[in-house]
């Protein structure tokens, strides 16, 4: 069996010295000097990618967590009860949403970019006149957002966005003021078992999140001043953080050697990969996209090869239970955005063999059709 996805986090050794630190400090949580160390090195590899100016960032328990707070931070004020979001997402998203007290209104996404755009962003408006609190604008698997174009949207429009980059942590090309929640959760390329982090360039914006990850404390302080919870990492989850940036060259090398392995073997039986990955940007979920009247013929035939595949957002929010009264704009390209991106086997140690066995079960149901 090849299976579709094996997380890989630093090893027992590199992780060692930074629990000694731990052991010498006896500083476990709230904000200690491994978090702080992280966060300042997370800082740095997300501003050096950007080219921007400083950039800042709140740490969280998890990407869902962080896609809240955000979403909290910038709502505040606001009188309108929906958020905007494409249906083509993980459900968090949507979860994020409701448990702030939004109603998640569905979009359809672009077909090509398989995201959302902001003239799709302009029709959920039009629809909710006086009603849309937030738009949150999805990194579709982990590609680069085109955060320019949302910038040029809330002035316009004065409805504030936030990004669920969940899976963009290598990708971020822009950070500006608007929220960019990312996830470190295992399964990221850019993962530290569990937390997340909202990354902009707004210092003001990130030590209010800060705060409402500690009960609203603000630093020094023990008097809440705004809504908030526990949603801190532990001194052991920025342990591992620290060890994952030691190494992160050698991942990033690794998952692009692998990436355009895969771009290639496929390129080579005329399918196509999400657009850009590989050559333009990198992450730990490889879609490729099959022509529909493709689709059934071979996940059939990676079912009977051992070929774990998935399809990452299954057939959107909306098809979910608990989200499916949810209104939505109909959604007309969702369903085959949705049934003909399938995740392949895609993981940092995945062998060029098996990369081979993947296409070449693609190419042969291709060939018989």
């Amino acid at each position: 069996m090849i299976p579709v996805l094996i997380p890989s986090l630093p090893e027992t050794d590199a992780i060692v010295p930074y629990l000694r630190r731990i052991d010498e400090t006896h500083t476990y949580s709230n904000y200690g000097p491994l978090t702080n160390a992280f966060t300042a090195g997370l800082c740095r590899f997300i501003g050096a990618q950007s080219g921007d100016g400083p950039v800042h960032a709140a740490l969280t328990s998890n990407g869902t967590a962080a896609i809240e707070l955000a979403l909290r931070y910038r709502t505040v004020g606001r009188t309108g009860r929906i958020c905007v979001m494409p249906s083509w997402t993980f459900i968090a998203t949507a979860h994020a949403a409701a448990n702030v007290g939004l109603t998640p209104y569905f979009t359809d996404v672009d077909p090509e970019t398989l995201a959302l755009t902001p003239d799709i962003a302009a029709r959920a408006l039009r629809a909710n006149p006086g009603d849309v609190a937030v738009v949150v604008v999805v990194s579709p698997c982990g590609a680069p957002i085109e955060v320019g174009a949302w910038e040029a949207f809330e002035a316009e429009h004065g409805v504030p966005v936030i990004f669920d980059a969940a899976a963009a942590g290598l990708n971020l090309r822009h950070v500006g003021a608007q929220p960019l929640c990312i996830s470190l959760h295992a399964t990221k390329a850019l993962g530290i078992g569990e937390g997340g982090a909202i990354v902009t360039s707004d210092a003001a914006m990130a030590a209010a999140i800060t705060a409402m990850t500690g009960f609203g404390f603000s630093a020094g302080s023990r008097v809440s001043e705004m809504r908030g919870g526990n949603y801190r990492i532990s001194e052991y989850a920025a342990a591992v953080g620290l060890a994952v940036l030691d190494d992160l060259d050698a991942r990033i090398a690794r998952l692009r050697e692998v990436s355009l392995a895969y771009v290639a073997g496929f390129e080579r039986i005329g399918v196509s990969m999400q657009a850009g990955f590989g050559r333009d940007w990198l992450t730990m979920t490889a879609n490729a996209i099959f022509d529909a009247r493709a689709v059934a013929g071979v996940t059939a035939a990676f079912d009977q090869s051992g070929i774990q595949w998935r399809r990452w957002y299954g057939g959107g929010c909306h098809t979910h239970p608990i989200f499916a009264a949810c209104p939505h704009d109909g959604l007309p390209a969702t369903r085959g955005v949705a049934e003909t991106a399938i995740g392949v086997p895609f993981f940092p140690t995945i062998a060029s063999e098996q990369i081979a066995q993947v296409c070449g079960c693609a190419e042969r149901v291709l060939a018989s059709r």
